[in-house]
């Protein structure tokens, strides 16, 4: 019975830590490693992949009335 509640627990504590992880973008970034793995040049680090990542969504912004 208290296996079957840890494992109930476990489960939940990882659901948990995926949706905070997701919801904050951590995720983003150790999928950005992930697919950079094979690439001839190393990975941004976390620090200049999120000052990237700000760069982009600035210029994505549009000033407009509506």
């Amino acid at each position: 019975m208290w296996a079957r509640l840890l494992d109930g627990a476990r489960g939940v504590a990882t659901s948990v830590r995926r949706f905070v992880r997701e919801s904050t973008g951590e995720a983003a970034y150790d999928r950005y490693v992930a697919a950079h793995a094979g690439a001839d040049h190393p990975p941004l680090t976390r620090a200049q992949w999120w000052r990237a990542r700000d760069d982009a969504r600035e210029l994505l912004t549009h000033d407009r009335c509506c």
